[in-house]
C-alpha cells in the first residue's frame, strides 16, 4: 500500500502530524485520499504530503 509523509498540516493540525506516515487509499490529480490515525478518510492536497519511498526486496 502506498504511503505518504505529512509535510504541512496547516488547517488539518488535529488530523495529521508532521513527519508521520499515512496510508493512501486513492491518488487523484492534485489530491490524495488519506486515512488518518483515527481511521477517517480525508482528501488532502499533494502539496501537503510527499510519497514515501518503499524498498521492496524479494525474499
Amino acid at each position: 500500500m502506498q504511503k505518504v509523509i505529512c509535510t504541512n498540516n496547516e488547517g488539518i493540525e488535529l488530523e495529521f502530524d508532521l513527519g508521520e506516515e499515512y496510508p493512501v487509499e486513492r491518488e487523484l490529480d492534485s489530491t490524495y485520499i488519506v486515512i488518518n490515525k483515527l481511521g477517517k478518510k480525508h482528501s488532502v492536497f499533494k502539496t501537503h504530503f510527499e510519497p514515501v519511498e518503499v524498498n521492496e526486496t524479494e525474499v
